[in-house]
Parts: structure tokens; sequence; C-alpha cells
């Protein structure tokens, strides 16, 4: 009896750890009053004690994970803002790996007494050795909630993101609640043939596991790479927004030194000194004519873009030709402004390693009918290479440089667009066609 209440307290404990996991994960209630809350709480705290007591019945009390994770993932989903088939998986995945490590153990026990697994999983009662190791799962499940639910909160948003992920795990998590209910279906142990179903029971119901562990770690290595490249994308749209406040403080130091240069004319003209105030103008007019900004799409942003990167390109002796009937863009501003702002730079990156009579970027950017199409052409001394997703760079740091053009394919993708390019010779062309 006392094992039994040892075993219930523990079994509470690891079902409240689960509530407050999924509660911190999806923080945000229906309901803002105070009573609702106690009540939403009163109804958790209820449902982990019946759960509990339940629990005390059998080590691995496989109708109780499915009926009472159905009937949690009611209640979370009546005081959370949260979706029942989130919660479901949830509650499902908590009580398969939870078990997972119950399964051999009780496998164990059952071969050493001589028994079948409906006796060790029910009518042998809880022993001092179960009530061990729910206690280390316990133990482990705490330090987990805190010092790593960041990482499960993660993993968990990045599972039920799409349909076909939640999808996918729901079956998984079916087929493993299958495997289980086989394997405390099994006759006693002591049977050579009871052995071999309880051993390709066992091998399916690992390589479901595995499968599982396998889907979780794609899917953290690839959310992590999402999270990595959003990172770059912020780095650049800082980086043009600089160009666009740089450009604007050039404006003002113009309209500011402007006054004295005026001044510093009449007073040539009252003195008659003509030569001079002839080279001051002509000195001006000279640099008005290298800074002179153009109206290239109408969208100011962009214009401040590509004026830069044109001034940029002079300097190096680039020709630039751009052809530019753009009235809508398919992405937001600052998006569009990354993807410009990259494969220009890509562009200029490989035109200066020509021959300077050989330098030539094309630049055109159309809407046409319900299409959007950019196409940015340069010449080029080398094919690029490619490092699985990346281009190789010629920039000094290429652990941090060479994701432009992973960027810009993430964003275009985002829309519903193609990224396509081609190269020929020492010509190298990129097409994106939303």
């Amino acid at each position: 009896m006392v094992n039994q209440v040892i075993y219930g307290i523990i079994s509470f404990s690891k079902i409240i750890f689960g509530f407050l996991i999924i509660t911190h994960i999806f923080p945000e209630k229906r309901w803002d009053k105070r009573w609702v809350e106690k009540l939403g709480w009163g109804i958790f705290i209820f449902l982990s004690i019946d759960q509990a007591w339940d629990s005390c019945r059998g080590f691995i009390p496989w109708l109780q994970i499915i009926i009472h994770g159905v009937l949690n993932a009611g209640i979370l989903k009546i005081f959370y803002r949260c979706g029942f088939w989130e919660m479901l998986l949830w509650n499902w995945l908590y009580d398969i790996a939870y078990s997972l490590l119950k399964i051999p153990f009780m496998i164990i026990r059952g071969v050493y007494l001589h028994q079948g697994a409906a006796y060790v999983n029910v009518i042998g009662g809880r022993t001092r050795e179960e009530i061990i190791l729910c206690l280390l799962q316990v133990c482990v499940i705490g330090i987990i909630y805190f010092k790593h639910l960041d990482k499960v909160e993660f993993l968990l948003k990045q599972i039920v993101r799409f349909k076909k992920r939640k999808v996918l795990f729901l079956i998984t998590e079916m087929i493993g609640l299958g495997l289980i209910c086989m394997i405390l279906d099994l006759g006693e142990f002591r049977s050579y043939e009871t052995v071999d179903i309880t051993v390709s029971i066992l091998m399916a119901f690992s390589i479901l596991m595995i499968f599982m562990l396998y889907m979780i770690y794609i899917i953290y290595i690839h959310s992590r790479e999402e999270q990595r490249n959003l990172i770059i994308q912020q780095e650049i749209l800082t980086r043009e927004t600089g160009i666009i406040t740089e450009y604007c403080r050039q404006d003002a130091k113009r309209l500011h030194d402007l006054k004295y240069t005026w001044v510093y004319l009449q007073n040539c003209l009252e003195e008659k000194m003509y030569e001079d105030a002839m080279e001051s103008i002509c000195g001006h007019l000279e640099e008005v004519n290298v800074l002179q900004r153009q109206r290239w799409s109408g969208i100011p942003e962009i214009d401040v873009l590509l004026n830069y990167k044109y001034q940029k390109m002079l300097k190096h002796g680039i020709d630039f030709t751009e052809e530019i009937e753009l009235y809508h863009l398919p992405v937001s501003g600052e998006d569009f402004m990354v993807i410009l702002g990259n494969l220009l730079d890509n562009a200029i990156e490989a035109v200066v390693e020509c021959e300077t009579s050989e330098r030539k970027v094309e630049l055109s950017v159309k809407n046409v009918n319900h299409m959007f199409v950019l196409k940015i052409g340069n010449t080029c001394m080398e094919r690029p290479e490619s490092t699985g997703k990346r281009w190789k760079t010629s920039k000094d740091d290429p652990i941090h440089h060479g994701w432009g053009i992973v960027n810009v394919k993430q964003i275009v993708e985002r829309v519903g667009g193609e990224l396509n390019y081609r190269c020929e010779k020492d010509w190298f062309e990129i097409s994106i066609l939303i």
C-alpha cells in the first residue's frame, strides 16, 4: 500500500510538470479573470489526482494515456488559446517518452518472475524498483523544466508549425501506442514464442522511436538554420538602412555647406575675382555630376539603394545598364532591399575580378501583367562554385559570408516564387520570378 501511495505521488508530479510545461509554452489565456484561472487550475489538479490514482493500477496505463490525452487536450483548449491537435500531440508525445524506459524494465521483470505482461503491469502491484525508476524520470523532467525549457518550447513550436508535421507526428504516436498495447497484451515471458514476439515488437518500437527522434533532430537543425538566416537578413537590412541614413546625413551636410559656397561666390563677384568664381562653380558642377542621383523606380528606399550601388559601380569602372518598369513589389520593401542589395553586391564582387574593359552589370526589374521579374547579369572570370546550400565567397571570412543567395532564395520561396541562374563562359545571370 505504501508503494502504491508513493508511486501515485510521483505520477502526480509527472502529470503536473506536463501541464506546467505546456502552459508555459502556450501562456495566452482565453480569459483574464482571476476566478477562471483558479477554476482552470482546480480542474487540472483534480484531473492530475485522478490520473495519478489510476496510474497506481498499471505501470504503463496505456488506456489512460489515450483517454486522458484526449481529455487533457480538450481542457487545455478551453482555458488556453491553443489548438486541440497540438495539445493532443504534446500529451501523447510526453506520455510515450515517459513510458519508453519502462518497457525494457517491465520485460526484464517479467522474464525474471516468469510472469506475463498483465501480471507485471497490473496484478503484481508497484515495486520499489519501479518507484526508483519513475522518481529518476521525474527528476530528469524537473531538470528539463527548470534548465532547458526554452529548447523544449522551440522544438514543440517547430513541430506544430506546419500541418504535415503535426499529422506525421500524430500518426507516429498512434503507431507507438499500438505497439505499447501489443506488448502489454503478451502472455508469459518464459515461452520462447512470446519472447520472439516481444523482441520483434521491441525492435519495431525502437525503430519507430529512432525515426521520431530523427525527425525531431532534422526539424531542430532546419529551424536553427532558418533562425540563423533570419539574423543574417536583419544584419543585411541594418546595413542597407545605414546606407540610407548616411545619404540623409550627406544631404544635410551639403545643405549646411551650401550657404558658405554662396558667400564665397558673392565675395568673388564683389572683388571681381571672376576666375576664382568660375573655378569654384566648375568644381561644384563636377561634384554634382558625380553625385547626381537618379529616379530609378519611384520607390524612395529602392532609389537610394540603387544610387548607392551605382556610385560604387562607377568607382570600380563598371558599365551599368538598367531597365526598370516597377509599380508594385511582391514582397515588403525591407525584403526587396535584402534581395536587391545581396544580388548587386554579388554581381559587383564578381565583376571587379574582370578586366576594366569587360566590367558589366545589367539589371532588369519589371511588372509584367501579374508577374514580377527580376534579372541581374554580370561578367565573371569563372563559374561560381557551391558548397552545399551556399556559393563559395571570395571574401576573407567565408563563415559569415556566402549566405546572400540562401537568404534571397528563402524570401523568394516564402512568397511562392522561383529563383534560377545560368552561367555561360564569362557571363552569369540570376533571375527571380514571382
